[in-house]
């Protein structure tokens, strides 16, 4: 049972006349009218003093709130060294090198056109013609007032088959430049593309005399000697003095290469290719050649697929290695191989109807008839379409084997 208790009484405490809040309130106040007035008395010596705290504060503020925000800054690369040994490179003649170096340097090194330029003509060198006109224009975004950028559109325009929109570009660098001799020269050999031989040899004949030491000029009037003349002594004489005045230029040595491989003299060819391969490695004309040269040459299949395995393994987009890869796989019995080499040279837009034979025969090997026809019948119109009577005389002697009810286009009856 809980016992509850009365509480006492407690009286009610007695009010301050003065609350503590109250005095502390006017105290605060009283300080800050008097600091107020004493500001006002003395402002002339405190407001300098204010003024400068405050703008340190400020600084201080923003010097915080920039690290804060800003990352450690880093130092800016520096591509002297590498332009260096680029430059070496293309010395020695090893231009696919330097080339790479180049692509590198040309982040840093936006605006140099020459680099552009030797872009551009390392690939001419090695047969990457839609590299090189990529290169090219590049050269002349660079400087559009650069002779030499648009020279080397012209000539990369030319190699890449398209002679009338190279002489536009040849004729506008002559106008930045006329006495221009690379201008003068790739103008020549688009003259010759074009067939306007006469003008091509006055213009080179008059470039000679005034300008002896041009290897362009020598260059371009090895190839009159040879395709316009049939002199193919004097074109092999002239394409030596190109060599011999631009030792890095590897495409003059591929010239004489090509020259004495069509006059039967391989050895002599192949000798000039290896010099190539030896100096730029990675030059896929070059590799090319040698593969095919190994196999005409010397009947080689290993060899010849050694260089075209390595053309391959460098552009993996290089139609024509891709093919004659696939050729060689076939002479060593390495059909599948083969197979898938000869299909990805179709993929990479072949209309060659010797390549659509192939990869129709190498089908037929494997006993895959349906997939030999989707080769055969394509390039027989190619063949036809093109004037290929060999070709499509080939593809008609095989397509019989898949499909007996075939006849040929000169079956009798």
């Amino acid at each position: 049972m809980q016992i509850r208790t009365p509480k006492r009484y407690r009286s009610a405490p007695r009010r301050s006349i003065i609350g503590c809040r109250r005095l502390l309130f006017w105290l605060t106040m009283l300080l800050l009218i008097g600091g107020g007035i004493a500001l006002l008395l003395n402002r002339e010596r405190v407001a300098p003093v204010l003024q400068q705290t405050l703008l340190e504060l400020v600084d201080e503020l923003e010097a915080q709130v920039a690290t804060l925000s800003l990352p450690e800054p880093t130092a800016t690369a520096d591509p002297s060294n590498q332009l260096i040994q680029a430059d070496n490179y293309w010395q020695q003649g090893a231009l696919s090198a330097a080339a790479a170096i180049y692509q590198e340097l040309a982040l840093d090194l936006p605006n140099s056109s020459e680099i552009y330029r030797r872009i551009a003509l390392s690939a001419i060198q090695s047969g990457n013609y839609d590299a090189a006109l990529e290169a090219a224009q590049r050269a002349i975004d660079a400087d559009p007032f650069s002779a030499d950028a648009w020279a080397i559109q012209a000539w990369s325009l030319d190699w890449s088959g398209q002679p009338a929109a190279a002489l536009a570009n040849a004729i506008h660098a002559l106008e930045l430049a006329p006495s221009h001799a690379r201008a003068r020269a790739y103008l020549a050999e688009i003259y010759l593309s074009l067939g306007q031989g006469e003008r091509g040899e006055s213009l080179l004949q008059s470039l000679l005399e005034e300008q002896p030491d041009s290897a362009e000029a020598y260059r371009a009037r090895g190839l009159y000697q040879q395709l316009l003349r049939y002199d193919y002594d004097a074109a092999r004489q002239d394409f030596q003095t190109a060599y011999d005045l631009a030792r890095h230029m590897n495409g003059y040595a591929i010239d004489i290469a090509i020259l004495e491989s069509n006059l039967r003299n391989h050895s002599t060819a192949l000798d000039y290719l290896s010099d190539v391969i030896e100096s730029d490695p990675r030059n896929e004309r070059a590799l090319l050649l040698l593969g095919r040269g190994q196999w005409s040459a010397n009947g080689n299949p290993a060899q010849a697929q050694r260089y075209l395995q390595d053309c391959v393994d460098y552009n993996a987009d290089n139609l024509n290695c891709t093919f004659w890869l696939g050729y060689m796989q076939y002479r060593l019995s390495q059909f599948d191989a083969a197979a898938q080499s000869f299909t990805r040279a179709i993929d990479l837009g072949s209309e060659n109807p010797q390549h659509y034979y192939w990869a129709g025969e190498v089908q037929i090997v494997l006993g895959n008839c349906s997939r030999a026809l989707s080769y055969l019948q394509p390039g027989l119109q190619l063949a036809q379409q093109g004037g290929y009577t060999q070709f499509a005389s080939d593809i008609e002697a095989i397509i019989p084997q898949c499909d007996p009810t075939f006849r040929s286009s000169t079956s009798d009856g």
